[in-house]
């Protein structure tokens, strides 16, 4: 395949290159997270335009359930990066959206709009190769709230059949042998190398919609067309919001984002409604609770690629209490 030239828009005294989605200024290369990025870019095609808040969803979170909050900590990374601290290149038009107050050109000086449905295929283009030659990503900087990641990955692709089972340092009233057992079969089923754990009950003042997201979940399918099985194991939540837990991830597949063996992760996360969201090393994850009680998994890498799974629960701290609670009464 021949090269892509590069697809350059230009705003203010900035530069989005589309092609390798970065933004310069000058010759200095300003990091921005992806989605950051994608709010750019969608605003800079429509510099001069006023952008409502559904319109931005629709582009940069398609068939996504996520919060405002997730859109105002793009505006707010985006000026900062811009060094816009009066508000004066992205401006707030309250209740209704975001405008770019700037003329975007291309390169040959056609406003951004001309070119907008040539760029769109290129960064499609660009999407397909990213899935079948990962391109190294570039370090993105965490979310103003976000707590740093401590990453531990294992490598446990042919390893016997113990490792695969749970390692509890004991069951607990809640979280009962029976589930021990009956979960690390499903993991074993699933070639998924579970963590070291302990789940206990947790304090009575963490929120309902906090504690809700403590549980075992797990995809039925795997990630969306590349069928890797992935697991979450969130252990604790606490009255701040604060989740801590494990990415758990199968075997990779033919068409996996990651072609790293099986392995597993810790993170820390903070609630957002109906949502938290954390750095990877490679990514940015995001996970929505839907109407069903199921959890959305997407990651979103600096290519522009996406990746996504549905996780059912298979343990629930909101069950295991309820459940408790119902043979307590009945003693």
């Amino acid at each position: 395949m021949g090269q892509i030239s590069p697809k350059l828009l230009r705003f203010d005294r900035f530069v989005l290159d589309l092609t390798r989605g970065s933004l310069r200024v000058g010759d200095q290369e300003i990091a921005l997270r992806p989605k950051a990025f994608d709010v750019l870019r969608h605003l800079a095609d429509n510099a001069g335009r006023l952008v409502s808040k559904k319109e931005l969803f629709e582009a940069v979170w398609p068939n996504v359930a996520v919060t405002d909050d997730s859109l105002v900590q793009c505006i707010r990374e985006l000026r900062d990066k811009l060094g816009d601290t009066k508000h004066q290149l992205i401006r707030t038009v309250p209740r209704r959206g975001y405008l770019l107050n700037a003329s975007a050109t291309d390169p040959t000086g056609e406003p951004a709009y001309a070119a907008r449905a040539e760029r769109h295929e290129i960064a499609k283009l660009g999407s397909n190769e990213a899935d079948r030659a990962p391109q190294q990503p570039r370090r993105s900087r965490p979310l103003a709230w976000a707590i740093p990641v401590a990453v531990a990955c294992c490598a446990l692709v042919g390893a016997p059949l113990a490792a695969h089972w749970l390692s509890l340092s004991s069951a607990s009233d809640l979280f009962t042998e029976h589930d021990v057992q009956r979960i690390a079969a499903i993991a074993h089923e699933k070639e998924l190398p579970l963590p070291r754990f302990q789940v206990s009950r947790i304090k009575h003042d963490v929120l309902p919609e906090h504690r809700r997201f403590v549980g075992i979940w797990v995809s039925s399918t795997g990630f969306i067309n590349s069928n890797r099985q992935f697991m979450l194991v969130i252990t604790n939540a606490e009255r701040s919001g604060i989740l801590t837990g494990f990415t758990v991830r199968g075997p990779p597949q033919a068409l996996s984002l990651i072609q790293r063996p099986a392995g597993l992760s810790h993170f820390k996360a903070r609630v957002l409604g109906d949502s938290f969201r954390y750095s990877g090393p490679e990514s940015e994850r995001e996970v929505v609770m839907n109407s069903a009680q199921r959890l959305e998994f997407s990651e979103a890498f600096a290519s522009g690629a996406m990746a996504r799974v549905v996780l059912d629960p298979i343990w629930t701290m909101v069950d295991a209490e309820r459940k408790a609670a119902l043979e307590a009464s009945r003693r």
